[in-house]
C-alpha cells in the first residue's frame, strides 16, 4: 500500500493556501460572478480562479510530472499517469450568498487505473478538512469517521434521506424520471449542498440515513470525493453501479450497501 506522505502534505499545502485566498472574498459585498455559458447552475467568482490558480502554481512546482485536471482553466498534461482534480470552490452559489456549506475539492487519481488515490474536502471557513486515502478509514482534521449508518444492512429507502443539489440537474426525461420515482419512495428530499453533502453522508451526521442521486456532474465534481464516501464505508459509484471515471457525469451515493442496492434496482426498474 502506497503510504503517500508527500501527497498527503501537498494537499494539506494545498488546501491551506487557497483556503486563505478564498476566506478574503467570503461575504464581501458586490463581488463579481457569472453564470458559465450554457451551464444553468454554474456561478464563477474572481475567488474560484484565484484560488485555483494558487494551488496550479505549488503543483506545476512541486509535482512537475503530475497532470492537472481543472474546472476553471486549461488542463495540464501527465508525463506520469497522474492527475491532480481540483474545484477551487464547489458550491459556489452557497458562497456568493454567504453559507459556509461549499468546499475546495483536491483529489489525485492514477489515470491508467481508474484508482482515485486521495481526496480532501476543505472548508476553510468551518476549519473543516476531510481526507480520504485509498484504503485507509476517512478522517475529518484528522480523526476517524465514525459513521453507525454505513454497517447497517437493514436501511429501507421509506426511511432514508434522499438530496440532490438541484432538481435542475436533472436534465433528460429519463434522469426527471429515476429522480420523481426515488423522491417518491424517500421519507425525507432536501436540495442544495453541494460537496457538503457527499461529507454529511460520510461523516453520518444526518438524522437519517442518506442516499443522494446527481447528475450533470463534471470529474472534478466528485473525484476527490470518492476516497472520502470510501473510506468512512459508505458506497458512491454512477446510475449503473460501475465505478466512477472521468467520463462519468451521474453519480449515486448511499450510506450503506443495502440502501445502494436498492436505490440501484429501482433505477434499473425505471429504464
Amino acid at each position: 500500500m502506497m503510504k503517500l506522505t508527500q501527497e498527503i502534505e501537498l494537499t494539506n499545502q494545498l488546501s491551506d493556501v487557497s483556503g486563505e485566498v478564498i476566506s478574503q472574498y467570503f461575504r464581501q459585498p458586490n463581488l463579481d460572478a457569472e453564470t458559465k455559458t450554457f451551464e444553468i447552475s454554474s456561478i464563477v467568482t474572481i475567488a474560484d480562479r484565484a484560488a485555483e490558480e494558487v494551488m496550479v502554481k505549488i503543483l506545476q512546482e512541486q509535482s512537475p510530472k503530475d497532470g492537472i485536471i481543472r474546472e476553471e482553466g486549461e488542463n495540464i498534461p501527465s508525463q506520469n499517469g497522474r492527475y491532480w482534480v481540483l474545484d477551487p470552490i464547489d458550491g459556489t452559489s452557497s458562497f456568493v450568498k454567504g453559507l459556509p456549506i461549499f468546499g475546495t475539492l483536491i483529489g489525485l487519481v492514477d489515470s491508467d487505473r481508474n484508482l482515485p488515490l486521495l481526496g480532501c474536502m476543505n472548508q476553510p471557513i468551518l476549519k473543516q478538512r476531510w481526507l480520504g486515502i485509498q484504503g485507509k478509514p476517512s478522517t475529518l482534521n484528522g480523526k476517524s469517521l465514525e459513521n453507525s449508518y454505513s454497517k447497517l444492512t437493514d436501511s429501507q429507502l421509506k426511511d432514508a434521506c434522499l438530496t440532490s443539489t438541484t432538481p435542475l440537474m436533472f436534465v433528460t426525461q429519463r434522469q426527471q424520471a429515476i429522480a420523481a420515482k426515488l423522491q417518491q419512495v424517500c421519507k425525507r428530499m432536501a436540495f442544495g449542498g453541494d460537496c457538503y453533502n457527499y461529507v454529511s453522508l460520510a461523516s453520518g451526521w444526518s438524522s437519517m440515513p442518506m442516499v443522494i442521486l446527481e447528475s450533470d456532474l463534471k470529474y472534478y465534481d466528485f473525484c476527490a470525493l470518492i476516497p472520502i464516501i470510501e473510506g468512512a464505508g459508505c458506497i458512491i459509484s454512477d446510475w449503473s453501479g460501475n465505478p466512477l471515471n472521468s467520463q462519468s457525469t451521474e453519480v449515486l451515493a448511499a450510506s450503506n450497501q443495502t440502501l445502494h442496492q436498492q436505490a440501484l434496482e429501482m433505477i434499473n426498474n425505471q429504464l
